[in-house]
């Protein structure tokens, strides 16, 4: 069975026009996404047989590895729903070294992963509790003064 990969870094030289630019460059930089060369080499210490295709071409039944340069695959969304269609093998290969198939349970974990990672919900969710608890314990501190 041969062996192709898949590298895409677009998201991260190309701004997407959807994304405002502070939360864009806020996202690039908590993503920490390794360089094509990086990646190049790490590809060819964990698959040695391994050669890097475009997908404008066709390929059936053989093994994709997609090399995500961050650990969850920020801007891959369209390419793995184009590479459902031909049902090969697909491996994924990330930016921290780690290797793993992407099953379907796999693939709806990254697209929550991806969600939360952009929309900054969990921030935005939790910053009011955080920031009440901390006029509740300043409050506190000033009326009633702290003892140990």
């Amino acid at each position: 069975m041969k062996t192709y990969a898949v590298f895409d870094d677009s998201f991260f030289q190309i701004k997407p026009w959807w994304m405002p630019e502070k939360l864009y460059r806020v996202v690039c930089q908590r993503s920490n996404p390794r360089s094509k060369d990086y990646m190049m080499e790490l590809l060819h210490d964990k698959f040695p047989d391994a050669k890097l295709i475009d997908l404008k071409k066709k390929h059936y039944g053989c093994k994709i590895i997609l090399l995500y340069p961050d650990s969850i695959g920020i801007g891959f969304r369209k390419i793995e729903s184009i590479l459902k269609m031909y049902n090969n093998e697909i491996i994924v290969l990330n930016g921290r070294k780690r290797v793993f198939a992407l099953k379907p349970s796999v693939h709806k974990q990254l697209l929550l992963y991806r969600f939360l990672e952009i929309t900054f919900l969990p921030e935005i969710l939790i910053t009011p509790f955080f920031v009440l608890y901390g006029v509740c314990i300043a409050a506190k501190d000033k009326f009633i003064g702290y003892k140990s």
